[in-house]
């Protein structure tokens, strides 16, 4: 993607993960089922 501002720009992303047993247990198996989803609704599945 090209930049959005005029000057080179660093981002850093921190994610507190406190008492978690895992790193997104269920969420791609939820993101398969919600994109077959809307693939269902709009026929081409």
């Amino acid at each position: 993607t090209k930049p959005v501002q005029d000057r080179p720009t660093l981002f850093f992303e921190i994610i507190q993960r406190k008492g978690a047993k895992s790193f997104g247990k269920g969420n791609f198996k939820a993101l398969f089922e919600a994109i077959e989803r809307e693939q269902a609704l709009r026929g081409n599945l």
